[in-house]
């Protein structure tokens, strides 16, 4: 595999972030009598937030957007990470893996999470979605990335949940994983996914530790 670095994604890759942003937007939803269904949700309002004001007119979006941020930056010191992660992150630091972060998230909702769990150690770098270098699959956070690294794209991998972590890990001439969890499934269309060829998919992040 020839992997000496890795640059991880954060929001549904080590952090159960999905599940916080799915609970913000039901009690904003819930608040004004809207009942969706979870799957519902996830379509309807987790993307393209441009054009939710045509699809429901009648629903006040930006402000049901507002209160969702509040709420998951409010529950971002209380978020679960996936099964194995500290103990993976542990066992690649001690194979001298140089570690990197590579977020779509504000910085104050990756700081809170990353304190949370005391995982600021693990990382060479973290770049959040407001620090400046525009979102994946944009590959500049990545560029950047690699010269704080002194690293080199070949021998990086680049492990995300969602298909802009492997376009720019692509784009990049980086190594690619595909991180699809069981608990993701509610989150992602996992066979479009799989139609990226990431070159590795993994289902439980202790699978890295045989990788590397």
């Amino acid at each position: 595999m020839g992997v000496q670095n890795i640059i991880f994604d954060w929001d549904g890759t080590l952090a159960r972030t999905l599940d916080l942003w799915l609970g913000g937007y039901q009690t904003s939803l819930n608040r004004r009598d809207l009942n969706f269904e979870p799957k519902e949700i996830v379509a309807e309002f987790f993307h393209n937030h441009h054009e939710v004001p045509d699809r429901h007119p009648d629903i006040d979006f930006p402000e049901i957007a507002q209160e969702t941020r509040a709420h998951v930056l409010e529950a971002s010191h209380e978020v679960d990470l996936y099964n194995g992660a500290i103990q993976t992150l542990n066992v690649l630091k001690g194979k001298s893996t140089a570690l990197s972060l590579v977020s779509s998230s504000a910085r104050p909702l990756l700081e809170s999470g990353l304190a949370a769990h005391s995982l600021n150690p693990f990382f060479t770098s973290t770049i959040a979605g407001d620090d400046g270098y525009g979102h994946k699959p944009n590959t500049l956070p990545f560029e950047e990335t690699l010269d704080r690294m002194g690293a080199n794209a070949h021998d990086t991998l680049v492990i995300g949940d969602s298909h802009v972590d492997i376009l720019a890990g692509k784009s990049m001439g980086c190594q690619t994983c595909l991180f699809a969890p069981p608990q993701n499934a509610l989150f992602h269309d996992f066979a479009h996914l799989k139609s990226m060829n990431a070159d590795y998919e993994i289902n439980h992040l202790s699978s890295l530790e045989e990788l590397i």
